[in-house]
């Protein structure tokens, strides 16, 4: 299968293009080179540019593609709407507009699309985004349902990525190794789940017969607090430097909603796929701190 990934240096894209590689014709596209181990066809491209998207699915024919590139700052997003727009709805439209009818469009949404007053929401619940971010993604996903072989995938994952730009679970893991004084919300929850879980499940989702929209994410609602707590304990660190802060003090440009929890029966139900533990993730994201990218996918998962 040749597979077309966006945002192919990102931390999503870099674990599937190291994960499909070994199976299939992967092809990148990112502003940045790529960053894992092994030779990577990565396409050191603009999406932004014009014309660049069509051109570059045209001469790639996929037969899949997985669209990973975004704007996910969600403050950004809520400070520079035209260009989160631009960046989550209309580069969604030219990629789904550029495929072929039997390519499958595999789209990375977001937990945020919902209001976040009640845990564990299901695919059937009505979303009612609350953000910039979260308005840009729901009408991407609404672009994408209408191709005839689709996936709209919401989730929240962590993970290790090139160093480039930190993701939030780096950036904990530092600040709990240094001590630094850090504040983490106690009212702020979610279902988070490792990367190589996400792309494990997202690839076996794939290769089914199954399409659709799916949350893909893990077991347990937690807050971010009790995240940080949670990784400091396997990591053996001290958390004697974190406290416990409430979102609705926070001074956010975006109004966050407060529970972002998600339902995965129906992955399971449909897909056989189970959700994950956080401690089973977190254990594994610790593991493979100094393993190569590609190792990631090669220790036995439970």
């Amino acid at each position: 299968m040749k597979v077309l990934v966006t945002g192919a240096s990102g931390l999503l894209g870099a674990h599937l293009m190291a994960a499909l590689s070994a199976d299939h014709a992967v092809t990148g596209i990112d502003r940045n080179p790529w960053w894992g181990d092994g030779a990577q066809t990565v396409l050191l491209e603009d999406l932004f540019d014009a014309g660049a998207t069509t051109r570059i699915v045209r001469e790639e024919a996929p037969d899949a593609v997985i669209h990973c590139a975004a704007m996910t700052d969600v403050d950004a997003c809520e400070r520079n709407p035209s260009l989160a727009l631009r960046a989550n709805t209309e580069l969604t439209r030219e990629l789904a507009g550029s495929v072929g009818r039997s390519c499958l469009f595999v789209f990375i949404s977001t937990d945020g699309v919902f209001t976040g007053t009640q845990p564990f929401a299901a695919e059937d619940w009505p979303p009612d985004p609350q953000t910039v971010y979260g308005r840009t993604k729901l009408e991407a996903e609404g672009i994408v349902k209408a191709l005839p072989n689709h996936l709209v995938i919401r989730t929240n994952f962590f993970g290790w990525s090139s160093g480039r730009k930190k993701t939030s679970a780096e950036w904990l893991f530092g600040a709990l190794r240094a001590q630094e004084p850090i504040t983490l919300f106690d009212d702020f929850f979610f279902t988070p789940i490792y990367v190589v879980d996400f792309v494990t499940a997202l690839v076996t989702l794939m290769s089914s017969s199954h399409r659709g929209l799916f949350h893909v994410c893990g077991s347990e609602r937690v807050s971010k607090y009790d995240f940080g707590i949670a990784l400091a304990q396997l990591a053996g660190f001290q958390a004697s430097n974190v406290t416990p802060g409430s979102i609705r003090q926070a001074r956010l440009a975006a109004p966050r909603p407060p529970d972002m929890s998600l339902n995965s029966d129906k992955l399971h139900r449909l897909a056989g796929i189970p959700a994950p533990s956080i401690m089973d993730g977190l254990r594994a994201f610790l593991g493979d701190r100094d393993r190569p990218l590609s190792q990631h996918f090669t220790r036995p998962r439970s």
